[in-house]
């Protein structure tokens, strides 16, 4: 794993080194030793203009990954992101106010990125978008899909971040998620 700030979770299966991911040389060798690159990248929130570093990180995943001739990547953002869509959300304070307001540039930046992602043909990409993230273990629960909206109806609003990372381990190698920007949820009782 290549992260931004040096973290404290440790797995006997993971290797964790610290990048400036907006630095495209220092992420360049991070990319030759890869095979998939999965991204669950999160940076501060901004009131006044799209949250940049989302677009700027996919840019020079695109480039490394263009120059090292790997294809695969795959992005974890947010339900939501594109503009509008959060018409979908049944609670006007969480379209209106948590949405529009609070979080609002952090979605914008996403969906720029996830534009910029549509225009890079040497790349297989898939960008999920969860629901809201809780710290829960991972389940077993089976995931729904929705490649067209920017939601998933009649499903759970929250997601625990290992079920989050449970998906993204499952489509690495299926090919009918490559090009896609795919909203997930669990199949829970909606809440």
């Amino acid at each position: 794993a290549v992260v931004s700030t040096q973290s404290t979770g440790e797995h006997d299966n993971l290797t964790v080194k610290t990048c400036d991911v907006l630095d495209r040389s220092a992420l360049l060798p991070h990319v030759t030793d890869s095979d998939v690159i999965l991204s669950a990248l999160g940076f501060p929130l901004a009131w006044y203009n799209p949250v940049s570093e989302f677009k700027v990180v996919a840019e020079n995943l695109s480039e490394c990954m263009r120059e090292t001739g790997k294809r695969r990547v795959i992005f974890m953002h947010s339900w939501y992101t594109k503009p509008g869509s959060a018409q979908y959300n049944p609670s006007w304070f969480v379209r209106n106010i948590f949405l529009k307001l609070v979080i609002g540039q952090t979605l914008t930046g996403m969906w720029e990125s996830e534009e910029y992602l549509k225009t890079q043909g040497h790349l297989d990409f898939t960008c999920i978008l969860p629901p809201q993230l809780v710290n829960e273990p991972v389940s077993d629960m089976t995931f729904t899909t929705n490649d067209t909206d920017y939601h998933v109806p009649d499903c759970s609003r929250v997601i625990s971040r290992a079920d989050c990372a449970r998906y993204m381990l499952d489509i690495i190698d299926n090919e009918t998620s490559y090009g896609k920007i795919r909203c997930i949820a669990v199949n829970r009782p909606p809440g």
